[in-house]
């Protein structure tokens, strides 16, 4: 018997197939998420396997559909002697496919037997095919389709709908990824020619365990079969579905595709559909007519409802349930499986699943129940995953942070500015900050790095530096802080809401300047997309323009690359967006994302271009590097950049929380991984505590030198 955990593992597992390609979930009103709580505490107390499925057999309930159901025991085959072929009359032809695919499934010998069945079948008039053989669907259809020359011309093939997501369409707020979720229309091919001699009508011969082949169907739709069964036909066998593993050797079966053409139904209904079957085909083989009980035309397609788009609910509980926690982690860890473009990244994703279950369901307040989602949005090592509250509670305190920014410098947290005055009265630029509120600064980093995503560990790091200032607005905060002379001081900086608005910004300064030397300089995190020919017509004649891009970039890039293309590039970057279906492959939509190429007349800046990064370089601003790479071969200065880029999208959870992660893969042109790894720097070098004191750019400074010595 598998464990608790293993057996909601499981569950989760099902739920999510379900979720994200059942058809029914895409238009009718069933509360799956309501399925699924509701049938947990059953899942979880579950002594025996019986009690197991009959708790995962109530959740299926709620879809009210045939086809998607935990499975039978098979029966055993029925034992049949004599040949898979027999002729009751010189011109009917009975093929029993017990018979045929006798041992289990043999494409050579499946081959063999289909090529002398097409090639007795051309002096039959009707066919009788008993489809009861007892093992799996695939084998049965699979068997058909070697024989399908002899089969009467199909003049209209039955279709279905699946459905298919192309990325994560974000459940809070835009993004330009063009995520999107959709039904495709599947099955369609060209109607046959009708042929002169050979079987003209066929019968098929079923029970509710058959499985029907899509060539009955379809014959059937053309008038030109009759399916007697000795009781309602199996839908499962007609329409695209998956099976899902489970605990306890337990297998589920979920409808992937609708018909178009509605469930299959039997022509004729005995007790004996063998023998009725041959009556019937002894009366088409002595009339020239289609019997009385097959379709008179060819079936149309049904008109089923559109895919109807909607969010997930969020429960507004500030601290929901135990089993909304749970269903938290479970919608967490389902989405990315299936949507996340870098999930082949992620070691032992089920693993984590298992590790954060337990906990979910332990966590006593809310501050330890969005604290677990973080760890577990951590363990994807993607830089943009981020848990937060998408309506603030009234009742709270806003979040503030004292006015200094701050980062690690040679593994110590330093003050490389002030945003206000009250700070800047208590904290000089370089001051080392060793002790927050009285706790070691090591300590609380140790603490952080669980909850903190990051693609790299440098830029996680980072990221909680940044906010070793944090909290609630009003608060004070008590810094131990040693200066550069080495001395020890405990200050007390205020907290405020305001600071954290500013903080992050990039500093005030000129958006574009001439340095010495004739060399320019940008900062891109100001640059805005007008500014651009300004900018290169003041900078028209430097020899090389220094672009900062240790930020987040102002979306000029668009413009500029273009009017940096002296390699006369055309593309920029190579994006993969993940086209989700439940047949569970991993495919992708690969596209190369243009340049803009410019009339002759518009100039194009001929001087080099060097770019300045580190881990505050993520997403649109590594963009803008893989451009300016390609089309002007720029030099990088710095640090790695973040490595997290590809647009992101939004997910909805139990508590009125939003997690956003990246929705598609970005590489370089020529294919190479960015995500974890970052843009490369040609030159390393990092700021030290003696540059920041002393008032120097390091970075920008050992680019000049590289500029003005290549080296």
């Amino acid at each position: 018997m598998p464990d608790r955990t293993e057996r909601v593992v499981g569950a989760a597992r099902l739920w999510a197939k379900a979720k994200f390609f059942h058809p029914y979930l895409a238009y009718r009103d069933i509360d799956w998420d309501a399925a699924f709580v509701l049938a947990l505490p059953k899942i979880e107390a579950a002594a025996t396997i019986d009690q197991y499925k009959t708790a995962l057999g109530e959740m299926l309930a709620a879809l009210g559909d045939p086809v998607t159901r935990i499975a039978e025991a098979a029966p055993a085959a029925t034992a049949r002697t004599g040949d898979a072929v027999t002729w009751p009359t010189p011109s009917i032809m009975q093929i029993d496919m017990a018979g045929f695919v006798a041992g289990g499934f043999d494409s050579r010998g499946f081959a063999q037997r289909g090529a002398e069945i097409e090639k007795a079948a051309a002096k039959a008039k009707v066919l009788v095919v008993d489809l009861r053989t007892g093992e799996p669907a695939w084998i049965t259809t699979a068997a058909v389709s070697y024989f399908v020359k002899a089969l009467p011309v199909i003049e209209q093939w039955p279709v279905q709908r699946v459905l298919e997501h192309r990325g994560w369409r974000s459940q809070d707020g835009n993004t330009s990824g063009s995520y999107y979720s959709t039904f495709v229309t599947i099955g369609a091919k060209p109607a046959g020619t009708p042929k002169p001699t050979g079987p003209q009508h066929v019968v098929f011969v079923a029970d509710a365990r058959s499985a029907l082949p899509v060539e009955a169907v379809a014959l059937q739709g053309s008038g030109r079969a009759t399916i007697v069964s000795s009781g309602p036909l199996d839908p499962a066998g007609t329409v695209e579905a998956v099976d899902v593993a489970l605990p306890g050797e337990l297998t589920a079966t979920v409808r992937l595709g609708e018909s178009l053409w509605g469930a299959p139904a039997a022509d004729v209904i005995a007790k004996d559909p063998r023998t009725r079957a041959l009556a019937i085909a002894k009366e088409v083989e002595n009339s020239p007519n289609k019997p009385s009980r097959t379709y008179a035309s060819p079936r149309q397609p049904a008109a089923l409802p559109p895919l109807r788009v909607r969010d997930d609910a969020d429960d507004p509980d500030p601290y929901p349930s135990r089993t909304q926690r749970v269903l938290a982690g479970i919608r967490i860890w389902a989405t990315l499986d299936r949507f996340f473009p870098y999930r082949y990244l992620i070691t032992d994703w089920d693993g984590v699943l298992r590790e954060m279950l337990p906990r979910l369901e332990a966590a006593p307040d809310r501050e330890t129940y969005i604290n677990v989602l973080r760890e577990m949005g951590a363990r994807a090592g993607d830089g943009h995953i981020g848990i937060a509250v998408a309506v603030p509670d009234p009742k709270l305190k806003p979040r503030g942070t004292i006015g200094a920014y701050l980062r690690l410098v040679e593994g110590k947290v330093a003050v490389m500015r002030t945003v206000d005055a009250e700070a800047a009265k208590l904290l000089a630029v370089g001051d080392v900050v060793e002790t927050v509120d009285g706790k070691p600064v090591a300590a609380i980093m140790a603490e952080k790095r669980p909850i903190t995503s990051g693609s790299t560990p440098e830029a996680r790091d980072q990221r909680i530096a940044n906010g070793l200032g944090f909290g609630d607005d009003g608060t004070v905060a008590k810094l131990g802080v040693r200066d550069g002379k080495g001395v020890l001081r405990e200050v007390a900086v205020p907290r405020s809401a305001t600071s954290l608005k500013t903080i992050f910004d990039a500093a005030t300064a000129p958006h574009w300047r001439k340095l010495a030397n004739n060399i320019g300089y940008v900062n891109l995190m100001l640059l805005a997309t007008p500014e651009v020919p300004q900018m290169l017509e003041a900078l028209e004649g430097t020899r090389a323009i220094v672009f900062d891009l240790r930020g987040y970039a102002n979306g000029s890039m668009w413009t500029l690359a273009p009017r940096l293309n002296t390699r006369k590039a055309k593309y920029g970057a190579q994006f993969l967006k993940p086209i989700v279906t439940g047949d569970g492959g991993d495919d992708r939509l690969r596209f190369f994302q243009e340049i803009v190429q410019l009339p002759a007349d518009v100039p194009i800046y001929k001087g080099k271009v060097v770019v300045l990064i580190d881990d505050r370089a993520i997403s649109h601003s590594e963009h803008n590097c893989l451009f300016f790479a390609e089309a002007a071969g720029a030099t990088f200065i710095g640090s790695p950049t973040h490595g997290a880029n590809g647009d992101v999208t939004a997910l909805r959870l139990p508590g009125a929380l939003r997690m956003w992660f990246t929705g598609q893969e970005v590489r370089w042109v020529d294919g190479r991984q960015l995500q974890r790894v970052g843009v490369q720097p040609h030159v390393t070098v990092r700021p030290t505590l003696r540059g920041v004191r002393a008032g120097r750019d390091e970075v920008l400074d050992r680019a000049l030198a590289f500029i003005a010595t290549g080296k």
